[in-house]
């Protein structure tokens, strides 16, 4: 590992607040890092495809029941984890954000289900209508449920059993996986709910690890603690639609209570979605920019993808994601030497529009000049709870730290949240201090 520079760490935190030592206590306060910056499970999550999006952590995996499964039985796994780089993504460090889809409009007519599912079901309708041509299947037919059953047991499996798979928008029914149908063309409508609910339970059990998110507030995603999505961020009818269903319930499919109201899910379920495609990237991000913030904030999302707001437009491209998720620090930290060692005191806040969702160890460290830890301490630090605008204060004891060791230079005190995934600090806190390798520099010798 590369010598670390502790002289220039220190000078940070100088910058960074107020340093004060008196007696046997020190004590320094770190201001904000208002800077937008990719972080851990928040920011954009392009395509696994796609190019162009600075240091995304996330990245979105969309794959039809056809591409998954094209002989019963037999998964495509090689093809996709090639084609998908997903070992690389993984190796990174990167999580994905994963929906299956049974049925997308397209240009042409085409079947989005195996051919082998198509030939012992069949119970469906084939489609040309506003949103192009298809197949919409007969999601009530016993035979496409066991074998959807089976399907998502099987990518469970695969890909959730990790953490890699971070995030699951429930797909399966309807045009895109979005659960509605454009039954005003002809189409039969979408399952009633207590199908509806069989196929939302089949995610649950595959995938135990990850955060599940549904397109509506449905009575299932409110009795679950189930997150949401929205694929039309940005566009201002639409969403502010979705927000009234969040905050008031509303009619679906012939129920008027069909959707219940879900105004605090964000605060233990995450929001997600993507930036809607009927508005350009000028109008999202320049012309409306202040909207497009606004209506994410009041969304309280914390990641969107695949389609994200695009370089070229850099002032609203950063604007977006900083009002994306947390935003993580430390406001103050103080040392106090006591007998046998020395106590450290963190407050923490969180100055975003939503919480770190997972409950990732958070650990001080004791470092050498040179990287060596010689030190790592579990900190009781619960992340789920640290709300946007609250704050929780915990202090732990370090047996690591030399009486004047911030004259002798030769350690520091760092910060880090750490992946179970990968084993390495993920974590970017937004205050004005070093961050290297993952850890944030909270004391260095001067």
């Amino acid at each position: 590992m590369a010598k670390r520079h502790t002289a220039a760490a220190a000078a940070c935190l100088l910058l960074a607040g107020c340093l004060v030592w008196a007696g046997r206590k020190r004590t320094v306060t770190y201001l904000p890092d208002e800077r937008a910056f990719p972080n851990a499970q928040i920011g954009y999550a392009p395509g696994v495809l796609d190019s162009g999006t600075e240091g995304a952590t996330l990245r979105y995996l969309g794959l039809t029941w056809r591409q998954l499964e094209p002989e019963e039985g037999a998964y495509a796994w090689e093809a996709i984890e090639q084609t998908c780089h997903l070992a690389e993504l993984r190796a990174r460090g990167v999580h994905l954000v994963l929906r299956i889809s049974c049925d997308e409009p397209g240009d042409e007519a085409h079947l989005d289900i195996p051919d082998w599912l198509y030939e012992q079901t069949g119970t469906g309708r084939w489609y040309d209508i506003a949103y192009g041509k298809g197949y919409a299947p007969d999601y009530t037919d016993l035979v496409f449920f066991a074998a959807h059953e089976r399907l998502l047991r099987a990518v469970g499996e695969r890909l959730g059993a990790d953490g890699f798979v971070s995030y699951v928008e429930l797909g399966s029914l309807g045009h895109w996986g979005e659960w509605h149908v454009k039954s005003g063309e002809g189409l039969p409508s979408m399952p009633d709910e207590a199908v509806r609910d069989r196929y939302a339970a089949l995610y649950r059990e595959a995938f135990p690890q990850a955060a599940l998110l549904m397109r509506r507030p449905f009575r299932f995603a409110a009795e679950h603690e189930l997150g949401l999505y929205n694929d039309m961020t940005g566009l201002p009818e639409d969403t502010e639609e979705w927000l009234g269903w969040i905050a008031c319930g509303g009619w679906y499919e012939g129920d008027p209570e069909g959707l219940v109201p879900m105004p605090d899910a964000w605060q233990t379920a995450p929001i997600g979605g993507e930036l809607t495609s009927r508005l350009s990237m000028e109008q999202l991000l320049t012309t409306d920019l202040s909207r497009t913030v606004s209506l994410i904030r009041q969304s309280h999302m914390s990641f969107l993808g695949p389609k994200t707001a695009e370089t070229a437009f850099r002032e609203g491209y950063d604007a977006v994601l900083a009002a994306l998720g947390y935003r993580l620090r430390v406001t103050e930290a103080s040392l106090r030497r006591v007998t046998g060692g020395t106590v450290l005191t963190l407050t923490f806040t969180n100055d975003g529009t939503a919480p770190f969702y997972w409950d990732w160890p958070v650990n001080v460290y004791v470092e050498e000049v040179d990287g060596t830890t010689v030190e790592a301490q579990p900190l009781a630090l619960s992340l789920p709870d640290l709300l946007p605008g609250g704050c929780q204060t915990v202090k732990t004891k370090l047996a690591g730290v030399p009486g004047r060791w911030w004259e002798e230079q030769d350690r520091r005190i760092t910060l880090g949240i750490v992946d179970p995934m990968t084993g390495r600090d993920a974590v970017r806190f937004a205050m004005q201090t070093a961050q290297e390798d993952g850890r944030t520099v909270l004391f260095a010798g001067e």
